[in-house]
């Protein structure tokens, strides 16, 4: 109602200033040749029809609203009948106009992302063939060296291949149970190099728990945890796993650093597109802040549930599951169900 009156205030003063002028034209002007009893009754009639019209031009706004918030779709001839021949025609135009704008931009974006997984699929086969000449070159640190920024590169690229494919992974994903303590071992085995290079000392508490969800999406999101860990990584760098069941149907899984930490002010915008922790900042690194961002992007369409803790130069990030086959699967049956 309130939002209504705000945007009939013109209507309404419009009203009050015919009905004052009315009753200043008859009640004072032609006092002497219009009774007082006319008068009121005059007013009466105008209140009434004033009245009328606006309940009956209220009930309309109230059903274009309704019409216009639905998500599903509405028969044109319903919102023709409440906009009116020539309002809907210019809505139509305007709607035409908007959904073309919109494929166009989709289909750019299809194009891109067709070309970044084409021009990632090219590049391996260079990359491959550096590691190949990088083996026989004799000058063991220059061999050292060339063979940590290749291996920086292959994680960059098969971070920007999963990363390209966050828009729309519908038809990239597999819903399966996966092992947690297989996953793990997966995402680590990825970095072994780093890990080893930089004395990193591994634990896992993971036993025999496994969740429902795909298996590459979550291997890629340890990935991103590690690199981070690798990156910010302390004098003894260390990475503990583990999972533990949360509540009945609910599984948590976490992965622990010791590396520079995260300041309790900073932890609420970590997952923020392009965020800079001030460590960071400081650091020789120069971080994009998009590697927790496309993990909360990739944990939030898979339904995962994440946060993050920190203390004492250590950093926990938790991933909640629901661990419920029948949840699981009902959930995704209603989904699917909505799509159709």
């Amino acid at each position: 109602m309130k939002t209504y009156l705000e945007d009939r205030i013109p209507a309404i003063l419009l009203f009050f200033v015919a009905f004052l002028f009315v009753n200043l034209y008859f009640g004072v002007i032609c006092a002497t040749r219009v009774n007082i009893s006319d008068l009121l009754y005059l007013d009466v009639i105008g209140t009434v029809l004033a009245v009328t019209v606006f309940l009956a031009d209220y009930r309309k706004y109230r059903r274009l609203c309704r019409t216009l918030a639905c998500e599903q779709d509405i028969p044109k001839e319903e919102i023709k009948k409440l906009l009116g021949h020539q309002p809907y025609e210019i809505w139509c135009r305007r709607k035409e106009a908007d959904e073309e704008k919109i494929q166009s931009l989709y289909n750019e974006i299809l194009e891109l992302s067709d070309y970044i997984t084409l021009w990632a699929h090219e590049v391996k086969l260079p990359l491959s063939a550096l590691r190949l000449m990088n083996e026989r070159n004799q000058d063991r640190v220059l061999q050292e060296e060339m063979r940590d920024s290749l291996e920086r590169i292959q994680q960059y690229l098969n971070t920007m291949l999963m990363s390209s494919k966050l828009k729309k992974p519908e038809n990239d994903i597999k819903l399966e149970k996966v092992s947690l303590k297989e996953a793990a071992a997966e995402a680590v085995k990825n970095h072994s190099y780093f890990l080893i290079r930089h004395n990193f000392a591994i634990e896992m508490h993971l036993k025999d728990i496994a969740v429902y969800t795909d298996r590459r999406w979550l291997v890629y999101m340890l990935d991103q945890m590690i690199g981070n860990a690798v990156k910010y990584r302390g004098e003894t760098p260390a990475l503990t796993f583990g999972a533990e069941t949360a509540s009945p149907g609910s599984t948590d899984f976490w992965i622990q650093d010791n590396g520079c930490g995260i300041s309790g002010e900073e932890l609420p915008y970590i997952f923020d597109k392009g965020f800079i922790g001030s460590s960071q900042r400081n650091g020789s690194y120069r971080s994009t802040g998009m590697g927790l961002y496309f993990v909360k992007q990739t944990a939030d369409r898979l339904g995962i549930g994440i946060r993050a803790s920190s203390w004492e130069n250590n950093t926990r990030f938790t991933f909640t599951f629901q661990n419920d086959a029948e949840h699981f699967f009902l959930e995704e049956a209603e989904q699917t169900l909505q799509k159709c």
